[in-house]
């Protein structure tokens, strides 16, 4: 059956109409106001240490309670529970050491959209990323007991040619839903390898006994933040129960999401949350467009060149 391209038109520019008039509430700042506003948030929610560790080993740790109330935790556990019932999880194969995955779960729950708005997390993405960064995934990740490794990889690798620059392309923000132990299957990183700017050669993708490689041990409710370029992984399952984890990847605003977050939003889920989130969604980018061309005022939300906090 053919999609009707004229209504699918309509029905996005009424969406895009209404994160106009949402970020016209709080236009996103460009320039040397977008530098004030982002020291001003790091301050506000006592980020500095994190923001460091971001610069020297390319990832950081939230503590539970710091990215959002740990009754969130049971909810977005609970909605992923509600979803694994209903939907296929194995579309990436057992072997692929991610588990069962569950794909663009942020319409079918409020509690994913919480998890996305948190404050804490969403200046750690401002700071790597920008004003105007744009949500990629909202994946959810359970683990048995005996699944396998996950390859020490970049997010960069497949998606920017190498060498990467020094800025990060692609973050991800990770809920930790269970606790992280080496038995459960916990993520694993080498501090410090964003700074090199290439992917991981094939014969490294399986040393997660090397020296260098840090297993990350946190208790459920940790929120962990990284740059695009950092090699990480996962170690091997071996507890008895389930590892879940929510993973939330985040793009720069010219970056194709990897999930149509604009075909899924509804209104309400804009009305209901704080301006940035149509910004998130994709819906004040200047691109792209269908039959009815772009649309001057989301060309007037574009950043001002050569800001790495647009």
């Amino acid at each position: 059956m053919a999609i009707d391209r004229y209504q699918l038109a309509n029905e996005l520019a009424a969406l895009r109409d209404l994160a106009a008039e949402r970020w016209s509430e709080d236009p996103l700042p460009v320039g040397r106001a977008a530098l004030d506003r982002l020291k001003r948030e790091i301050d506000e929610h006592d980020l500095h240490r994190n923001v460091a560790e971001l610069e020297t080993d390319g990832y950081t740790v939230l503590p539970p309670g710091k990215a959002g109330p740990l009754s969130l935790i049971e909810e977005i556990k609970a909605a992923m529970r509600r979803l694994q019932e209903t939907r296929p999880s194995d579309a990436l194969g057992a072997s692929s050491g991610l588990g069962a995955t569950l794909f663009h779960m942020l319409p079918e729950d409020p509690a994913f959209e919480q998890a996305l708005m948190a404050p804490a997390p969403l200046v750690l993405v401002t700071y790597l990323l920008g004003y105007r960064a744009k949500l990629s995934q909202c994946t959810g990740l359970i683990k048995d007991t005996g699944a396998p490794a996950l390859p020490i990889h970049a997010d960069h690798s497949g998606k920017f040619p190498a060498p990467w620059g020094k800025l990060s392309n692609y973050t991800v923000v990770t809920w930790v839903l269970t606790d992280y132990t080496r038995e459960n299957g916990a993520l694993c990183v080498w501090p410090g390898s964003h700074r090199w700017g290439r992917p991981v050669p094939a014969e490294m993708r399986m040393v997660h006994d090397h020296e260098e490689i840090r297993v990350v041990e946190v208790p459920a409710g940790s929120v962990i933040a990284w740059h695009g370029s950092l090699w990480h992984g996962a170690v091997p399952r071996a507890a008895d129960g389930e590892r879940m984890t929510l993973v939330l990847p985040h793009v720069r605003d010219p970056i194709q999401a990897q999930e149509h977050f604009w075909a899924s939003t509804t209104p309400e889920m804009i009305a209901r949350n704080p301006p940035r989130f149509a910004t998130l969604m994709g819906l004040t980018s200047a691109y792209g467009w269908m039959q009815d061309g772009p649309d001057p005022r989301r060309l007037a939300m574009g950043p001002t060149e050569g800001s790495q906090f647009e």
